[in-house]
């Protein structure tokens, strides 16, 4: 089991970049507090026996040398029917795993850069694809030390040769 520190940045499998604020004992459980950085900026209880399954420690930067390789092989996939491709998102998204959200950021990049127009995402696929994508942009963006505006254009400089 991890043991996160106060003022560490992690990653919350559901929300993203967030930060270890502090830790409490309730009803005899121990409890990290990890406040959220988009969004409403919300406090989670993250429970120290099951922490490992909820937050991560940020990548470093050869594992994220390795991600952005890993993300090169990644397929380009589009399924047509709606319901299981959403539910496909879904289900990455939720994983908290990081070949989860490098999947669906590749999506992501691929329909933006390379859509011919027979990839027609709906509203809420572009809306999920894009909560993972600039959740795992955020985590390039400390792990490489670069401004948040200036990552993707980073990113895709180092994609840009696989297409």
């Amino acid at each position: 089991m991890n043991n996160y520190q106060i003022g560490q940045q992690v990653i919350h499998c559901r929300d993203g970049l967030a930060v270890v604020v502090g830790s409490t004992n309730m009803a005899d459980k121990d409890y990290y507090i990890v406040k959220t950085v988009r969004g409403s900026g919300e406090n989670i209880y993250v429970p120290v026996e099951r922490a490992d399954q909820i937050i991560r420690f940020l990548m470093n930067k050869k594992e994220a040398d390795e991600l952005v390789n890993y993300i090169k092989s990644i397929p380009l996939e589009f399924n047509p029917n709606t319901k299981q491709r959403r539910d496909g998102i879904k289900k990455r998204l939720l994983s908290g795993d990081i070949k989860d959200a490098a999947y669906l950021f590749k999506q992501l990049f691929f329909f933006k850069t390379s859509n011919d127009g027979s990839i027609k995402y709906g509203a809420l696929d572009i809306d999920m694809l894009s909560f993972a994508s600039n959740n795992l942009l955020d985590e390039f963006a400390i792990t490489y030390g670069k401004d948040r505006d200036q990552i993707e254009e980073f990113i895709f400089d180092k994609l840009k040769y696989f297409f």
